[in-house]
């Protein structure tokens, strides 16, 4: 990739040999690219201005190219892909994503600096559920403690024609939707990680990265100390799968599925009345994005009682 890097905000992406580079379609007027209600409020992501993302348009030449990219790398994932929706994350409109967007700068001169003038920035995917893309957007990544560690303790960002490996670390939503973030990834020099690998950081200062494959990368490998530096989240693809092929899961329920309005039309029979105010009152904090999907799940639980949860769910059956 060549090194000639500009940082300032982008709209625009074209497919180059599998790697995303950066190209020009702003010849949309200005109000495309301005901020606005409407942009901000968009599915699982509406409600919360702070993220400041702003939805591209079906039909836009950047929402097509990116679209085609990335159905094209998710060939095995499933027998249907439908992209529901996709983002462009805004910098330059808060204090914090200021900051975010310098640090990067800074790293990426650091490292190139150290590389004979090449930072190797790539990008890559990252996948989760919508509550850790939401806690990216808005705090940066953080210890996912539940996430599995083949290759050491870091962020796993899939490279640009492979989103189909971070799709496997998605998480559907209450509305069978998943989110991949596709982010700037200042790379440098990378290491070999074996499998099995316990490392935190870099085996010397020779390294800045790792990499599962040095030929053919997998898996991008961002130590712990740099994933807040070293990444820079760029869009949002939300989608729809039906299937995961090739042995690894299929989305298809095992067990009941029921919504949470469901849940709690069906929790009416078993608790009292002060204990569903409180149980609304949490769903509404949810429904507001004021509290994680992960939260209002502890609290109720804690309200319910696993028993009464388990009694539903054996009645569906």
């Amino acid at each position: 990739m060549d090194q000639t890097v500009d940082f300032e905000d982008q709209v625009s992406i074209t497919i180059d040999d599998g790697e995303v580079l950066k190209a020009d379609y702003d010849s949309d007027s200005d109000s495309d690219s301005k901020l606005s209600s409407n942009n901000l409020r968009f599915g699982m992501f509406s409600g919360d201005d702070r993220l400041m993302v702003q939805r591209l348009e079906e039909g836009n030449s950047g929402y097509e190219v990116l679209k085609t990219s990335f159905v094209g790398g998710m060939r095995g994932f499933g027998r249907s892909i439908d992209v529901v929706g996709i983002h462009k994350k805004n910098y330059g409109w808060s204090v914090m994503d200021d900051a975010r967007m310098e640090a990067f700068k800074v790293f990426a001169m650091a490292v190139a600096s150290r590389n004979g003038g090449d930072a190797n920035i790539k990008y890559g995917w990252y996948g989760g559920s919508r509550d850790e893309i939401r806690e990216v957007l808005l705090y940066g990544f953080r210890r996912f403690e539940n996430r599995s560690s083949p290759y050491g303790r870091g962020v796993y960002i899939s490279p640009a024609n492979l989103p189909i490996e971070s799709a496997k670390s998605s998480a559907a939503d209450s509305d069978g939707l998943r989110h991949l973030l596709l982010c700037r990834v200042i790379l440098g020099k990378p290491e070999k990680i074996p499998f099995g690998s316990q490392k935190d950081q870099p085996s010397s200062m020779e390294f800045d990265s790792g990499v599962d494959d040095l030929s053919s990368p997998k898996k991008y490998i961002i130590w712990e100390p740099y994933m807040n530096t070293h990444i820079l989240p760029a869009f949002i693809v939300t989608f729809q799968a039906d299937s995961l092929t090739g042995g690894e899961y299929v989305r298809t329920p095992t067990s009941p599925h029921m919504s949470i309005n469901g849940l709690i039309r069906h929790l009416k029979n078993y608790l009292s009345n002060s204990k569903m105010r409180l149980l609304k009152r949490h769903h509404q904090e949810y429904y507001k994005n004021n509290i994680s999907r992960s939260v209002f799940i502890r609290n109720l639980r804690t309200i319910a009682g696993d028993d009464v949860l388990r009694a539903i769910v054996q009645g569906i059956q």
